[in-house]
């Protein structure tokens, strides 16, 4: 049975959404739309008076109030007030849903106006001008929406027109509120400056080329983040103001940490000394979120990189830069007293450039001395803020910060094994409950004290230390919830007057600890803080616990993680962690102690001043794919202490402030090897371009070619022949050629790909993006003999699929590696993995060895060469290579008739050219002796290590493997050298951003990129909701570059669905067609029979008197639309339609694990009916495909998750034949983001129509009557299935 819906009762929430139901349903959503600003004022007045504020600010945004009502009548002079801060207030709204994709669209025009309204309401505020609406004071409002306004616009750069008018906050003009002094001396930084300085001050005072107006707004701008500043500092003390004061401080670290907004913004900053302004004024103590962000501001204010070039600066230079504003600093002294100013002209750098010692030296000075030294230091004697003169104590902190240093911090320090002030702190809690109470009276916006992941970084280090602290803090929350879970089953308790603690429980996952102890601590490397090595062993007793817990622990392999606890009767207070080094296994079978050595992490250890370590008291195991986090982390800790890795072409555009088209490197002429069928595919494929000229040699009917491509269509593409077989003989090389006949916009794709430089390639959802990045690998492992190909993939099942399309092409299987897990779920007779290449070796080396033998005996020449590789290669250059130069100098005839007559039969047919025949036979020859030099090293290693070690690095030229296996072995395929030529990454838009970098830091040498994927479906998936939505964790790289503009090549050709299926969600792409005449015949040209329809959208009102219910907090369920599917399914079964072709789809676990238990009750045991498919998640079932798709979407109050047009393109484009939609109309239809799709499903109707027909194995009585049934309900298909059953 279904688990008991919590019931519900309308709340005071619901009873106002139904009044904004009604007030759209008469001003913006009836066909009488008119505009009233006093409705607004009203809806304004209502929702910020009300205690369901959030609630109601939701609705509206489904009504559709900005799109609808308020910006279509938006214009300059007209809108008051309340129309700013209503569209301020539903922009906010769509940012925190993260409907970005839609959000920009509709202010193609009218941004700048928007953005300047706001502007002014909020300097009005700011200057402490009243602004009210009816009865209701907005200042607060106006702050709160204001802020998050403008993180919404920053965090849109990508957008022409937002970005434009942005920057025109943040320009050189803020610099008109920085002192005199500091302002000339950084504006003679910079030789361009001055001009530009000069060329600024003209735009503030109407002339004849700036209007009045146009002079008033350029002040505003120029002066609106310095007085928010102000502001900032002032509302710090007050503990009303806090939330306020966050949202301010996360929008300066979000312009901090892009280039183009920090390069004026930085110097701003620090002349004010706004984190020194506002520490001395905070209202709150020091692990509140206002006094994290603050110092996470500090850190970006402080990040190495120059403020107004925006070069990265390595520790060195930063050191030099230190010295020489030392340098200067005890110049000036000099030069202005040096008696009185000796104790600093006299001091080393090393004191000046210390706190504590420059504080030691400032402390005895007077206060008209450090008023002169700060001034000479560029450092404010006024305060920013209030204009009053700067503290003692002020004045001698900000000197100390401008003589400091920091250099990102001691990156050694960084530990990747999270500890319990991570895992049980409140960053990890919030982000865990990342989601606004719905019953919020105040104005309030989601907010965390973590790194974003934004568009563009400050440097490689950058983006390797956010992505450092945000991997760190996903696996902090995975800890939390194991962690607690173990805990719980454990049930510890303390005994009286002791310390230890007794387990009344058990868990498989864990266990008491009986010995830990710290065996060796190795002392640091030089130039180093933390101890190279420290090892532990550790031993638990099984002997209480059963056979197969037991066989579980001592499975645990070497690098596998542990988590260690120190665990109390109150929960645990200790997290560390370790690595498992090797296994002690029981001495004696009547034993059960188990043993583990262990190395800790040095960095934790260091930390640790007490014994920590003899608190903890239990050990937690994880399974094997959860402990890829520490290689990952450790290798983003060894990338961040390194230089940038990234080779020089890539890096701009990849931390995404370098020019997008300069990531191609076209050249002239491309290897395109067998990608063509024929002559005619050729010449189909670029018809574009003015003439298609092809080589007189080139094969008619296996062309092999290289391409040269002009640079533009009014040019001649030239077509010429390559490497082609001998066709008389075959079978000297069973050469496998392509049998698929590209598109022209696959072609495209194929060919850009084998340039040097980055390449992109969208696809669309059944466009062959599988069989592209196949023919990529082919062609470039063809054209690049000396080069290795890495091959990337998301998941294990996306690579198993590549890596099978790869195998049936022209690629030699020894030169073919697939590492990490799921290579035995290959569909291949070949075993890929480091072990089984190695068998494989040694087998063929037996078989290679026989037909050198067999070539010696036809030659006569005694001996025997089957013992080794080595004598084989001696009978080479000792009798084969001497008796082909004899027949070189015509000395002789062609000396091995007799062993390819023996071998193959007949040697020379008539009519062939018996010297081309002569030469093919002997390339055969050369092949098989040049296999044995390849496998000869195999005789000389005789370690497994060895032989994989040399079979990767000399022997493999495709190796294959997940991103995520690729992130662990990093640091290892890093010093093995390993030659990477080129990176092809399929599924790029599922793979985080910092999966995807990583790979590509491999080696300076790689020359090519080529990322696959598709941007418009599901993004990479990340569990902490915190994480996903306010640090954008969930950006994939293949995501970011679309978004910075870099050039890319779309697949225009689905072959998967119908037409009118693709058609739901064809406008999501540049021109998606369809492949003819492939979905135009067969299957796809009848009629779904049963149904009148091929796809529909299904009404389902409420079922025994409820709509969607929650039993758990987000296990949402809908028992309405669980048995109209399962219904559907029944109906289909007993018609003749097989269950491999039917998958039932959702959008929900809670509605999943629902139309489980009605199929396990109504099907599986039935022979009848039996199960589906598949019955999953919209999410999980991404990449797959089902003829029919049966898809619930459960949701009856909130559209939900769904409303991510990323996720309702997977959920439309999974079906090939049939794809039928069960949902709420009344609430999907009202949907801005799913109206287009929704008037193409709803086009046949809101009830499924079905149709009396024969079975759909039967197609014989076609021209039978059919006769229509429209199904009125969940009830009546239910009752249609049992009269049919």
């Amino acid at each position: 049975m279904p688990p008991k819906a919590r019931q519900t009762r309308a709340t005071k929430a619901e009873n106002d959404n139904a009044s904004i139901e009604k007030l759209a349903a008469k001003h913006w959503q009836g066909k009488s739309a008119k505009w009233a600003a006093t409705v607004v004022d009203q809806i304004l007045e209502k929702a910020v008076g009300s205690s369901t504020l959030h609630t109601q600010l939701q609705w509206l945004e489904r009504q559709q109030y900005l799109e609808q009502y308020l910006w279509p009548n938006y214009s300059k002079g007209r809108q008051n007030d309340s129309t700013v801060i209503s569209c301020m207030l539903m922009i906010n709204e769509k940012y925190e849903q993260g409907l970005l994709t839609t959000m920009w669209t509709i202010f193609e025009t009218g941004f700048e106006d928007l953005l300047d309204d706001a502007v002014q309401l909020m300097m009005r505020v700011l200057n402490g001008d009243k602004v009210r609406v009816g009865s209701v004071d907005m200042m607060s409002v106006v702050r709160m929406a204001g802020v998050q306004f403008l993180i919404a616009c920053f965090g849109s750069m990508e957008t022409e027109s937002v970005r434009t008018q942005c920057m025109q906050l943040v320009g050189l003009a803020i610099w008109y509120h920085m002192e005199e002094e500091t302002r000339g001396f950084m504006l003679r930084k910079v030789p361009q400056l001055p001009k530009f300085w000069k060329h600024t001050q003209k735009g503030f005072v109407e002339n004849k080329r700036v209007s009045k107006a146009e002079a008033e707004k350029n002040c505003r701008y120029r002066d609106f983040i310095p007085q928010l500043l102000r502001d900032l500092a002032k509302q710090c003390a007050s503990l009303e103001y806090q939330m306020y004061c966050a949202k301010v401080l996360e929008l300066l670290v979000d312009l901090e940490s892009q280039l183009p907004t920090r390069r004026f913004l930085n110097p701003l900053l620090q002349d004010f000394e706004i984190v020194e302004e506002c520490r001395q004024r905070m209202a709150v103590t020091e692990d509140e979120l206002c006094v994290q962000l603050l110092k996470r501001l500090d850190s970006r204010i402080q990040f190495p990189v120059t403020d107004v070039t925006g070069h990265a600066q390595s520790a060195a230079q930063m050191r030099e830069r230190q010295l020489e504003r030392i340098s200067r600093w005890q110049l000036q002294a000099f030069q202005a007293d040096k008696e009185l100013f000796e104790p600093i002209v006299i001091a080393s750098a090393a004191q000046l450039g210390t706190t504590d010692s420059l504080q030691a030296l400032l402390e005895p000075m007077e206060m008209k001395q450090v008023q002169q030294l700060a001034r000479m230091a560029f450092v404010r004697t006024q305060s920013a803020i209030t204009g009053e003169e700067q503290p003692r104590e002020m004045l001698i902190r900000s000197l100390c910060n401008q003589m400091h240093v920091d250099v990102l911090g001691e990156r050694e320090m960084w530990s990747p094994y999270p500890d319990e002030k991570l895992v049980f702190g409140k960053t990890v809690g919030m982000a865990e409950a990342y989601n606004r109470s719905e019953e919020k009276s105040q104005l309030g916006y989601a907010l965390l004290d973590v790194p974003k992941l934004g568009l563009q970084y400050l440097s490689e280090q950058d983006f390797l230390k956010r992505s450092f602290e945000l991997l760190q803090l996903e696996t902090a929350a995975e800890l939390r919830t194991e962690i607690q879970e173990a805990v719980r089953r454990m049930q510890p308790h303390e005994e009286e007057g002791t310390d230890e603690v007794i387990f009344d429980g058990w868990t498989r996952m864990a266990l008491p600890l009986s010995v830990l102890d710290v065996v060796a601590v190795q002392p640091p490397r030089v130039g180093e803080q933390v101890p190279a090595r420290v090892q532990a062993r550790l031993k638990v007793d099984l002997s209480s616990y059963t056979d197969s817990i037991k066989a579980e622990w001592t499975q645990v392999r070497p690098r596998d993680v542990l988590i260690l606890l120190a665990v109390r009767q109150s929960g645990a207070v200790r997290v560390r962690g370790c690595q498992v080094e090797s296994v002690d296994m029981p001495e004696d079978e009547g034993s059960s102690v188990l043993g583990f050595r262990v190395l800790l992490d040095p960095a934790q250890y260091a930390r640790d001043k007490n014994n920590v370590y003899g608190e903890l008291n239990v050990v937690l195991r994880r399974q094997a794919q959860e402990s890829s986090f520490k290689p990952v982390l450790e290798t983003l800790r060894q990338l961040a202490d390194s230089p940038p890795t990234l080779p020089k072409w890539l890096a701009p555009v990849v931390l995404g402030y370098g020019d997008p088209a300069a990531v191609r490197q076209e050249k002239d002429t491309v290897f395109m090897g067998d990608t063509f069928i024929s002559i005619e595919h050729i010449k189909e494929s670029f018809t574009e371009y003015a003439r298609v000229d092809v080589s007189e040699d080139v094969d008619t009917e296996a062309p092999m070619v290289e391409v040269e491509i002009p640079a533009d269509t009014t040019g001649t593409v030239l077509v010429r022949s390559v490497g082609q077989q001998n066709s008389k003989l075959p079978w000297l090389h069973q050469q496998k050629h392509n049998m698929l006949s590209f598109t022209p916009a696959q072609v495209q794709a194929v060919a850009e790909a084998g340039q040097r430089g980055l390449t992109l390639v969208v696809g669309p959802p059944g466009t062959g993006k599988t069989d592209v990045a196949a023919q990529i690998v082919s062609n470039l492992y063809h054209a690049h003999p000396q080069q290795t190909v890495l091959l990337l993939t998301h998941s294990n099942q996306a690579l198993n699929q590549l890596f099978e399309r790869i195998v049936a092409l022209d690629i030699e299987p020894r030169h073919l590696l697939r590492l990490g897990h799921g290579e035995e779920s290959l569909d291949s007779t070949e075993r890929f993995s480091n072990a089984g290449r190695i068998e494989s070796f040694l087998e063929r080396r037996r078989e290679l060895l026989e037909q050198v033998q067999a070539l010696a005996d036809s030659l006569q020449v005694p001996g025997d060469y089957r013992d080794s590789c080595e004598s084989a290669r001696f009978f080479y250059v000792a009798h084969v290579r001497v008796r082909w130069d004899a027949y070189l100098r015509k000395t002789r005839e062609f000396p091995f008739t007799r062993y390819f007559q023996e071998q193959k039969g007949t040697l020379f047919p008539e009519g062939c050219d018996e010297e081309a025949v002569a030469h093919a036979c002997f390339a055969y020859l050369e092949r098989l002796f040049d296999e044995v030099a390849e496998i000869q090293p195999f005789e000389l290693l005789q370690s497994a290590r060895e032989r994989a070690l040399y079979l990767l690095k000399r022997q493999a030229r495709v190796v294959a493997m997940t991103c995520t296996h690729a992130a662990m072995r990093l640091g290892e395929l890093q010093q093995m050298g390993v030659r990477i030529g080129s990176v092809v990454m399929e599924e790029a838009a599922q793979v985080l951003d910092i999966e995807t970098l990583l790979p590509l830091t491999l080696s300076q040498t790689l020359e090519r990129v080529v990322l696959i994927g598709d941007h418009n479906q599901l993004p990479p998936v990340v569990k902490s909701p915190g994480l996903r939505a306010f640090s954008r964790m969930e950006q994939s790289l293949f995501a970011r570059l679309i978004r910075l503009g870099v050039p890319f090549v779309e697949l225009d050709c689905q072959a998967r669905a119908r037409p009118s299926i693709a058609s739901l969600y064809r406008h999501r792409y540049r021109s998606l067609g369809d492949l003819k005449p492939l979905v135009f015949q067969g299957a796809y040209a009848q009629p779904n029979p049963g149904f009148a329809h091929v796809l529909q959208f299904i009404d389902v009102t409420d079922y025994q008197g409820q709509g969607e219910s929650e039993p758990s907090r987000y296990f949402y369920q809908n028992l309405g639309e669980a048995e109209y599917v399962v219904a559907v399914y029944q109906y289909m079964r007993l018609i003749g339609y097989s269950a491999e072709q039917v998958a039932i789809l959702t959008t929900y676990n809670g509605q999943r694990a629902l139309i489980n238990d009605v199929l396990n009750r109504r099907c599986r045991p039935y022979e009848q009916f039996g199960m589906p498919r598949a019955v999953s998640t919209v999410d999980q079932f991404q990449g797959q495909q089902a003829d029919f798709v049966l898809l619930s979407l459960v949701r009856t109050r909130n559209i939900g998750h769904i409303r991510d047009i990323r996720r309702l393109t997977v959920a439309l484009s999974r079906a090939k034949l049939g794809l039928y939609v069960f949902g709420r109309r009344s609430l999907f239809e009202s949907c801005f983001e799913l109206q287009s799709a929704m008037q193409m499903l709803l086009a046949n109707g809101d009830q499924l129509v079905l149709e009396k027909t024969s079975l759909a194995k039967d197609t014989k009585n076609k021209a039978a009557a059919k006769e229509p049934i429209v199904v009125e309900g969940v009830e009546a298909m239910g009752k249609l299935v049992v009269e049919m059953g």
